[in-house]
């Protein structure tokens, strides 16, 4: 009878325990289990999870050996923690202008998928561990605390063939060396990413900045480029070999709107004539060069909203055949080291000069230097240090332990101490016991293969129901606590 007693008590304490944390405001909840996982305060008691029980901020979340559970937050972030994960929610905040996202991670893995925390607040989410901080930039990605599990799981690419492969992930050509203010960048289709130091740019993107920001791009070949407030521009084409054939090596950049200042790199050295800059008005051509470029008026691509059709009256700013004309009369050509030229006619603009194409198409070399080209915000990108190695620099996976990272969308950075990388879609990166982060050369398989659902990819009612095999009596999870 005493006994039968103790355990009518206990199965009441826990099922008050699982009322009182129902009634707190929660931050998410578990939308599907499979095996055991349990969640509780730091140094608190645990509660057994099943899937519908909210998540708090503040929880530690574990699973077992045989089990993962899927989670959804308020603001629709969701994750997998894989088998043997420990995992703590640290901080969750999504009201507006208060977003915020902080996690734990302090063994095994999850995938992840981020919500509007990091779409309204991108610097405002991350995930510790014990060695690092990972910054999460509006993102999908993968992490693991690896050991000999995932030296199991196998280190080399995967390789996928036929209709059923997953398109191959767009190299990375460029990152944002510096941003100041706001800039976004956005592949044909996709949503646009907003950019910050270190983050990846692809082929096709379109880049635009906002009043008052600036950034600075840095490609693979050295190329440098500096973009100017209220800027419209692509990266059109972008092949780089760095092998002995480089025939086929270009650079291919389209101004729609707004001001650049470039100077060449590798291919533009080698290749002068692989490097070009288009405009609406006219191609503008290098000779292993810096310079100055500003698209306004009658040279701004019609695709830009607001745009004045070509052929109406003459902005405010000079006339465009006087001596002087203004900002907003058309394409100006600065070179302040080599040489450039309008491809149209290639039509020459000397060092220290400056060439102009106005409304009437026609192009002239100015008397003097326009004095906004003085005012420019973007830096001459020639003057900005620029640590390449860390930018680019990448080695294979050697299997050894530690935090390894995988991006399926957006950006992510892992930092220790002073070492940091930054991982663009479809890179890795691995952090080591010393707290040393690499880039990884290739997705290592255990990344690219893992057995262990999407969070986004798994529905209700294809997840084998939650069982509790060879319980008793007053074990938590019971469908007693239910009733």
């Amino acid at each position: 009878m005493i006994k039968r007693t103790q355990q009518a008590l206990a199965i009441l304490g826990l099922c008050l325990i699982t009322f009182g944390a129902a009634a707190q405001q929660k931050a998410g909840e578990i939308t599907h289990l499979q095996g055991l996982a349990t969640a509780g305060p730091p140094g608190g008691a645990v509660r057994f999870l099943a899937a519908g029980d909210p998540l708090l901020e503040g929880d530690v979340v574990t699973t077992t050996e045989k089990g993962y559970a899927i989670i959804a937050l308020n603001d629709g972030t969701k994750f997998t923690l894989r088998p043997a994960t420990s995992f703590a929610l640290e901080r969750f905040a999504h009201n507006a202008g208060e977003e915020a996202l902080s996690m734990r991670l302090f063994k095994g893995g999850m995938r992840m998928i981020t919500g509007l925390v990091g779409k309204r607040n991108p610097t405002g989410v991350e995930m510790k561990t014990a060695t690092a901080t990972v910054g999460i930039r509006g993102t999908s990605f993968d992490a693991r605390l690896c050991g000999e599990d995932c030296r199991a799981e196998g280190m080399t690419p995967l390789v996928q063939m036929g209709a059923n492969a997953p398109p191959p992930a767009p190299p990375v050509v460029a990152r944002i060396v510096q941003v100041s203010g706001t800039a976004t960048a956005a592949l044909r289709g996709a949503a646009p990413r907003t950019l910050t130091g270190g983050a990846a740019l692809y082929e096709g993107d379109d880049i635009k900045t906002t009043a008052g920001a600036t950034a600075v791009i840095g490609f693979r070949d050295q190329t440098r480029v500096s973009v100017n407030p209220n800027t419209s521009m692509r990266i059109a084409n972008y092949q780089y070999s760095q092998t002995q054939d480089d025939s086929k090596d270009s650079v291919a950049l389209s101004l729609f709107k707004g001001g650049m200042r470039a100077f060449t790199g590798l291919i533009g050295k080698k290749h002068p004539e692989a490097f070009t800059v288009k405009t609406a008005t006219a191609t503008i051509g290098i000779r292993g060069t810096g310079m100055d470029v500003s698209c306004e008026g009658p040279c701004v691509d019609p695709s830009e909203a607001g745009t004045p059709p070509a052929g109406g009256p003459p902005p405010a700013g000079g006339a465009p055949d006087g001596g002087s004309p203004g900002q907003l009369d058309g394409l100006f050509l600065f070179t302040w080291e080599g040489g450039t030229y309008f491809v149209q006619g290639s039509f020459e603009v000397p060092l220290n000069q400056t060439g102009f194409i106005g409304r009437d198409g026609v192009a002239r070399i100015l008397i003097t230097i326009p004095e906004f080209f003085n005012a420019f915000l973007a830096p001459r990108p020639d003057r900005v240090d620029i640590n390449w190695e860390n930018l680019f620099a990448s080695a294979p996976p050697t299997g050894g332990d530690g935090l390894y990272i995988g991006v399926r969308e957006g950006h992510v950075y892992i930092l220790s101490g002073t070492s940091r990388i930054d991982l663009g879609i479809g890179e890795a990166g691995f952090l080591n016991a010393l707290g040393i982060a690499q880039r990884l050369a290739y997705l290592p398989r255990f990344l690219t293969n893992d057995v262990y659902p999407l969070p986004d990819s798994v529905s209700q009612g294809n997840v084998p129901i939650f069982q509790l095999f060879g319980v008793t009596l007053g074990v938590p999870g019971q469908e007693m606590c239910r009733l």
